[in-house]
């Protein structure tokens, strides 16, 4: 059998970090006197990266048309808040770990594709216990690109020497399937994460599944 790359998304498809992250925007915000918002409103926001996510804090908008005011301000209150605090109420996805320890064990090649940057994406790998089960990881700084774009799937695939078409994205997001299909990967959407203002529909991903393991038998057929 050819060898297979298995690529997954990290904030809404193994971790749900979402409370932690909705604690460091309402910190920055609250720090400037802004509104605050609900996690279920600020969970519709993640995805793009996290100066998207702050940008749209201050402007109460999915849309970000201009930079806020005391954007940079903000985004150094939340980036120094989170980077202490990002692992406090998150928490690995039942399943998640037993799900890439069996895929492991099949040898397929697993790696990391987010947005997150560096800074943030290694230390919380670390701590999730998620870091010694990834043959590569790739952050939304590691590459010129990030998802949506297809440029870090296609990268990932040539580190591994492995046609597209042998790899696989698992992700919550449209950016996560949009990458997935742009890059000719096949790709799974997971119910349970952060699709935002996308239902699974929307997403139009090969496979939709309501739980991580369930992965194992779509990507083995």
């Amino acid at each position: 059998m050819d060898s297979v790359v298995i690529a997954f998304d990290l904030d809404g498809t193994l971790i749900d970090s979402a409370p932690d992250l909705v604690e460091a925007v309402n910190y920055a915000l609250t720090k400037l006197n802004k509104p605050t918002h609900s996690q279920a409103t600020i969970q519709q926001w993640i995805g793009n990266g996290a100066d998207v996510l702050m940008k749209r804090a201050l402007l109460n908008n999915w849309h970000v048309g201009e930079i806020p005011d005391d954007f940079e301000i903000a985004f150094e209150l939340y980036k120094t808040y989170y980077a202490e605090h990002d692992w406090v109420h998150s928490r690995v996805y039942d399943g998640v770990l037993e799900t890439l320890q069996t895929l492991k064990n099949a040898d397929f090649k697993l790696a990391c594709i987010t947005n997150k940057t560096a800074r943030f994406t290694n230390p919380l790998m670390e701590t999730a216990g998620l870091a010694p089960y990834f043959d590569f990881i790739a952050s939304g700084d590691t590459f010129a690109e990030m998802k949506p774009n297809p440029l870090p799937l296609l990268e990932t695939a040539k580190l591994f020497a492995i046609a597209p078409e042998n790899a696989w994205m698992i992700g919550d997001s449209i950016n996560d399937i949009s990458a997935g299909k742009r890059a000719g990967f096949k790709t799974i959407a997971v119910s349970y994460g952060y699709a935002g203002q996308h239902s699974m529909a929307d997403l139009n991903a090969d496979y939709t599944v309501n739980a991580i393991s369930k992965i194992v038998d779509l990507i083995k057929k």
